[in-house]
């Protein structure tokens, strides 16, 4: 069955005619199948689909990586045109997620999670289906959820808190999800930010999914919060996987890009706005 996955947002374009936003969304189409990966924050989802010429009519389910704006804020927009629509999330994914940097302490904390509530999206038609485990939550569409976390495959962004009585604790981000989808081949890892750690993603994949390879690596990696040393452990455990593309955007940051340009070579290609990948 042929997939094809098309990058609705990212914070950069592939070509003229799309538009940029920080944030991430992508579209799967498998035969006759249609199925959204996050929704970004809201600006670019209708008009990148027009661009594309593609629309969300018939669309079987949206998934959810995780419940923060840039990956949510589409939402309602989104089930405004579907209608009843089933929307597959970890149960965590209305976590009061804020954002507060240490290095400004003056600057009060913000909210940084879904611009909706779970009230107001099933008014509009949604039917929220919470996961927090690994399912096959579609015909050869695996939801990632509830991977054990290895402290020291985690990325380092410490300004990612939640609101906890009248103080901040580190957010653990545990709505966090990832989409491994079937194809002919090897597996394709769809990923909207990896908080999990793409170290422990692929730990997870190989070690209790069964997975040693794998077609593509598509979506946000948060490679920019990796340091050094994990960054090199991220390529050995890519080149392990035999990765035929590597496909990153939104929070990889641009040295954590260039670093893997490099080092793949023609392997890798940006997943930015417009970009669409056949597998």
């Amino acid at each position: 069955m042929n997939t094809t996955v098309s990058i609705l947002c990212d914070n950069n374009i592939s070509r003229s005619g799309f538009i940029g936003e920080h944030g991430f969304s992508a579209l799967i189409e498998r035969g006759q199948d249609k199925y959204l990966f996050d929704t970004g924050p809201g600006l670019s989802l209708p008009l990148n689909l027009k661009t594309l010429g593609k629309n969300l009519a018939g669309l079987k389910k949206i998934f959810l990586s995780h419940g923060h704006y840039d990956h949510t804020g589409g939402l309602k927009w989104a089930i405004e045109q579907t209608g009843k629509i089933e929307v597959v999330a970890h149960p965590a994914v209305f976590a009061n997620h804020m954002r507060f940097d240490p290095q400004k302490p003056l600057v009060p904390p913000k909210y940084i999670g879904c611009p909706f509530t779970q009230r107001a999206l099933e008014g509009l038609g949604a039917r929220f289906a919470f996961k927090d485990h690994t399912e096959e939550a579609a015909p050869g569409l695996w939801f990632l959820s509830g991977i054990d976390r290895d402290p020291e495959k985690l990325p380092e962004d410490t300004r990612l808190v939640l609101k906890q009585g009248d103080g901040l604790v580190p957010d653990p981000l545990s709505d966090d999800a990832s989409l491994l989808l079937k194809t002919d081949t090897s597996p394709v890892l769809l990923l909207g930010c990896a908080h999990t750690g793409i170290l422990n993603i692929l730990d997870y994949v190989q070690n209790t999914v069964g997975i040693t390879s794998l077609r593509a690596v598509l979506g946000g990696t948060h490679l920019m919060f990796y340091g050094p040393d994990a960054l090199n452990r991220a390529i050995k455990r890519l080149d392990e996987f035999a990765v035929d593309v590597i496909a990153v955007s939104h929070c990889t940051g641009m040295g954590a890009a260039i670093r893997l340009a490099n080092h793949f070579g023609d392997r890798f290609v940006p997943a930015s706005a417009g970009a669409v990948f056949n597998f």
